[in-house]
């Protein structure tokens, strides 16, 4: 994630498709926290139409604050095997700062 922010306590929350939610860690190591974790998913054949929603928050003692959410259709990654891009956060208010999130996604047969 590329914006500073002081030092939050971020994590977010991964949904795809009608799939019970995945959360990362949280992580509060600085103003781009970063997390370098892996999540997979099974599937009986490829999922078309799925979208992944990510919904990323600031866990602090005053409660939780959003950072923002993308949601991105997968199907492209299906198609090309492997994708890594930069998404940006839409925040929650429109007064809120734009955040950007690094993602990789593969897909796999096996």
């Amino acid at each position: 994630m590329k914006q500073s922010v002081g030092n939050p306590s971020v994590y977010c929350k991964i949904t795809l498709g009608n799939t019970p939610p995945k959360q990362t860690k949280v992580v509060s190591t600085g103003p781009n926290p970063e997390w370098d974790e892996t999540f997979s998913w099974s599937f009986e054949s490829p999922p078309k139409g799925q979208k992944l929603h990510i919904s990323c928050k600031n866990k602090s003692k005053m409660g939780k604050s959003s950072f923002g959410k993308v949601t991105i259709q997968i199907d492209r990654v299906v198609m090309l095997g492997a994708v890594a891009g930069e998404y940006t956060l839409l925040p929650e208010s429109k007064s809120g700062p734009s955040r950007n999130l690094e993602i990789e996604f593969q897909w796999s047969n096996k």
